[in-house]
């Protein structure tokens, strides 16, 4: 589920070059309208899933100081990074609480948990969805249903963040050299995740 046709058509065709199966719907992840009709389309032609993942990735905006933010910023990032992925877990819960099973994945930056003043307006809604992810975690637990926060604190190689650093977007806001980190072990940490049921909150970094 992406806005990006033309990126969900790459990889879906990557994916069955792999030979893995792939379908993809195109939604706004900052609309809720589309998300919830996104949701329901998955659900119709597969039923509720095993396994959903939420990775938002638009951080071309970034960076925007505590000083800097205000209501009228915040109130634009909480669509993408607090009120979707809650209309997600909301849209298919229901259906993996009456199977007993299901899991429930979500990509954070590290700064939903540590301080970090230049990435306040992302660290603001994330910290509050953290705060969501791990009491929906506890109240879950007992129903087979898994949730689980893996906070980022590295570039992802290939991706628009590592894209964006290295053309020097960034320039300021930390010195140094930042960690990288390859999507493909990323991929075997929330596999990890889900198959041990713990723990729900991974700091990677």
């Amino acid at each position: 589920m992406a806005r990006d046709r033309t990126k969900l058509d790459r990889l879906e065709e990557a994916l069955r070059a792999e030979r893995v199966s792939a379908y993809s719907v195109t939604a706004d992840l900052t609309d809720l309208v589309q998300v919830r009709a996104a949701a329901a389309a998955i659900a119709d032609r597969f039923g509720t899933p095993d396994v959903v993942l939420y990775a938002p990735g638009d951080i071309s905006r970034l960076p925007v100081s505590t000083l800097e933010l205000n209501v009228e910023q915040l109130q634009t990032w909480l669509p993408l990074h607090l009120y979707s992925p809650i209309a997600l877990a909301n849209a298919v819960l229901p259906g993996m609480l009456e199977r007993g099973s299901g899991a429930l994945l979500y990509a954070l930056g590290a700064s939903a948990r540590e301080v970090m003043p230049p990435l306040a307006s992302v660290g603001v809604p994330q910290a509050g969805l953290l705060n969501y992810l791990n009491g929906l975690a506890a109240e879950v637990a007992g129903h087979g249903v898994f949730v689980g926060s893996m906070l980022i604190g590295a570039l992802i190689e290939h991706s628009a963040a590592a894209e964006l650093w290295d053309s020097g977007h960034f320039d300021g806001v930390q010195s140094g050299a930042i960690p990288r980190v390859e999507p493909d072990v990323l991929a075997g940490w929330y596999w990890e995740m889900v198959r041990d049921r713990d723990p729900h909150e991974v700091l990677a970094a």
